[in-house]
């Protein structure tokens, strides 16, 4: 049995990546050396090639900047057609070749709370933590791991389907 865990849902809004082939990455995400699950909305940074298309993807380290960070925004497609899923259920599995956008663009993303460290809030700066792929709310001032403002909330859906997004903008 599946624990109830929410995963992180993301929405490409007007990131670069969306018009401009060249700010899209095709990816498999590593933690500790190994193919690991990774949740949309999180951060990550590019490695080396693996094969023609995939770049291995890993948590952002310290020293990281803004052109190269990326958005893990991986289209959710269940297999499991007999019975109703909500996007809070996807994440991309382990080994899997999943999509990422560049952060590197002005614009930008909305992403549920499951997507922060810290409680997201309108006016909020965020940026990364070195060693985590989650999006961190920033108590201080904006700082070298900045890569962002959240402008707005918005709830959309209904019942099971509603989503609270939190859109950020990216500086």
């Amino acid at each position: 049995i599946m624990a109830n865990i929410k995963h992180a849902v993301v929405r490409t809004d007007n990131l670069g990546g969306t018009k401009n082939g060249e700010q899209l990455a095709s990816v498999i995400f590593y933690s500790s050396d190994a193919p690991a699950a990774i949740d949309n909305g999180n951060i990550v940074v590019l490695g080396e090639k693996l094969g023609r298309e995939a770049y291995k993807a890993t948590a952002p380290a310290a020293g990281a900047v803004k052109e190269d960070l990326y958005v893990i925004a991986e289209e959710e497609l269940f297999y499991d057609q007999t019975v109703a899923h909500y996007l809070t259920e996807w994440v991309n599995e382990a080994g899997k070749t999943i999509r990422a956008y560049s952060l590197d663009s002005k614009g930008g993303f909305s992403v549920t709370a499951e997507a922060f460290e810290g409680t997201p809030e309108i006016g909020k700066t965020v940026g990364y933590t070195a060693g985590s792929t989650k999006i961190t709310v920033q108590t201080d001032a904006a700082d070298d791991t900045t890569f962002g403002t959240i402008l707005e909330k918005e709830t959309v859906g209904f019942g099971d389907g509603k989503y609270t997004y939190f859109y950020i903008s990216l500086k």
